[in-house]
């Protein structure tokens, strides 16, 4: 069962940006998928993830700087807290002996779905000016 779906409404019309929220919706749900999993497996497909985060997130601050977004810090700060959060939680489940709280991909999932409708969506009127 997918975690989070990625369809025409989450599209918001910047090919490059669009692939990268596919491919992080498709991470998240991969990682759902396996939260049952070894915890090498977990941590695999987390490091993964966030990997593909940090650079996604580069992608739309580069994309607002090229663009001369006035919405450029309080995007950005929002990156850098909810990528902090989730780093923290894998460095958290990585050095512990816990088992894996599928809790923080329903937080990730509802960060995610919030900052594209709130924020991303306006990256649109970038390219319209």
């Amino acid at each position: 069962m997918a975690l989070m779906n990625f369809g025409n409404e989450q599209k918001i019309g910047i090919q490059a940006i669009d692939d990268e929220h596919k491919g992080i919706f498709d991470s998240v749900n991969y990682l759902f998928d396996i939260k049952d999993h070894e915890k090498n497996d977990i941590l695999e497909s987390y490091d993964s993830l966030l990997v593909k985060l940090k650079e996604h997130f580069n992608t739309e601050e580069m994309f607002m700087k090229e663009h001369n977004s006035i919405n450029y810090i309080s995007h950005k700060l929002e990156h850098d807290r909810a990528y902090k959060k989730y780093l923290n939680y894998y460095l958290s489940f990585k050095s512990e002996n816990q088992e894996f709280d599928s809790e923080i991909l329903i937080s990730m999932r509802n960060w995610l779905e919030s900052h594209l409708i709130k924020k991303d969506m306006q990256l649109t009127s970038l390219i319209k000016n």
